[in-house]
């Protein structure tokens, strides 16, 4: 298992309903995307934060899957500060204000995302998927995939760890060329062991599902409702907002 199973394993809201998580850091994640971000995407990151501190989330692991895609929709974002006219490249006069929009309503939705993969077991998200009108040859194609790079990392970070004790990383030159070769090999990998495990798939006498055991777990109403009120307040602090101005 990697990091990001553990967490999800051990956190307090693993064996919470998943329509509950859905429900919130869905509905936060929608709200990150329709609302102004400013100010409302730092106070759903907030929130989302705080959800993560209450769930027991390993808080180093959180703010590292946070930190990775926030940072390349900074580095995307950056063009934004350029406008292109018939004299050329110049800079945009609105462009520091819509790259602030763009990356804070980015950091807030990435903030309710990984807060959910991190409380949520990926066995019980592809079951309660099933059971809600997904269908099933789609879940098992996720599952399939996922495993896949789960495979593929571990492969990678093995891959790594002996180049690594034969002195490959010793300087810059050979850590380059060693990864060169890493790469490679990670992609004869990952086609070989694509086409055994769809070889599987076909000597399969159901191919399109897989059946887990997962236990029912019955809606919390009171976090319903707790989940609701926090977002009909977002929403009514944001119709107050228009209201006022």
């Amino acid at each position: 298992m990697n990091a990001l199973e553990v967490a999800a394993a051990r956190s307090r809201w693993a064996r919470r309903n998943v329509g509950e998580k859905v429900l919130l850091l869905g509905g936060l994640l929608i709200l990150a995307v329709a609302l102004p971000p400013i100010p409302f995407a730092p106070i759903i990151g907030v929130l989302a934060l705080v959800i993560a501190i209450i769930a027991k989330v390993p808080l180093k692991l959180y703010a590292a899957m946070v930190l990775a895609p926030a940072t390349f929709v900074l580095v995307g974002a950056l063009p934004l500060l350029v406008a292109l006219d018939s004299s050329g490249f110049s800079l945009s006069p609105t462009g520091p204000i819509r790259m602030l929009e763009v990356v804070l309503r980015s950091a807030a939705g990435i903030c309710c995302t990984m807060a959910f993969a991190l409380t949520t077991p990926l066995s019980e998200l592809l079951s309660w998927l099933s059971r809600h009108g997904i269908p099933r040859s789609v879940t098992y194609l996720a599952e399939l995939i996922y495993r896949m790079t789960g495979v593929l990392i571990d492969s990678a970070r093995a891959m790594a760890d002996a180049q690594a004790r034969r002195l490959g990383h010793l300087t810059r030159r050979s850590m380059v060329r060693d990864t060169a070769g890493q790469s490679a090999s990670l992609f004869v990998i990952a086609f070989s062991r694509a086409r055994r495990m769809q070889q599987g798939i076909e000597l399969r006498a159901e191919p399109g599902s897989m059946r887990v055991l997962v236990i029912s777990r019955p809606l919390d109403l009171r976090f319903v409702s707790v989940s609701v009120g926090i977002l009909i307040a977002l929403v009514v602090a944001w119709v107050l907002v228009n209201w006022a101005m």
